[in-house]
């Protein structure tokens, strides 16, 4: 018998595919993406990028792009990778939504 969670979770994510990435010590999302330019979406498994990702991410932003943005979606999409990584509209994105996950905050910088 399925937990109540089970059953209300999105098509192709499972409980243990959460539990796995939490285990890990990821901290795990469901990110909802338009799939279409009619209003469709689709949720999918993601984590937020680490600090390790964030750093191979940015190393390669500038000079590689498609290299940096093929990290960011391959570490963080825990869900649905095969069809992600073979539909161009969908991997931008997803790679769109992944990126909003990074957290930048804005410090004050005051004189002593």
């Amino acid at each position: 018998m399925k937990k109540e969670t089970e059953k209300q979770l999105p098509e192709g994510i499972t409980q243990q595919m959460i539990d796995a990435a939490k285990g890990k010590g990821l901290d795990v999302r469901l990110a909802e993406v338009p799939i279409d330019d009619d209003g469709n979406t689709r949720d999918f498994l993601v984590c937020v990028p680490s600090r390790t990702v964030l750093g191979q991410f940015r190393r390669y932003m500038d000079t590689d792009p498609k290299k940096a943005d093929d990290i960011l979606v391959k570490a963080c999409l825990l869900s649905h990778k095969d069809e992600v990584l073979g539909d161009d509209d969908l991997f931008t994105a997803v790679m769109a939504t992944i990126s909003e996950l990074i957290v930048v905050r804005k410090g004050i910088i005051k004189n002593v």
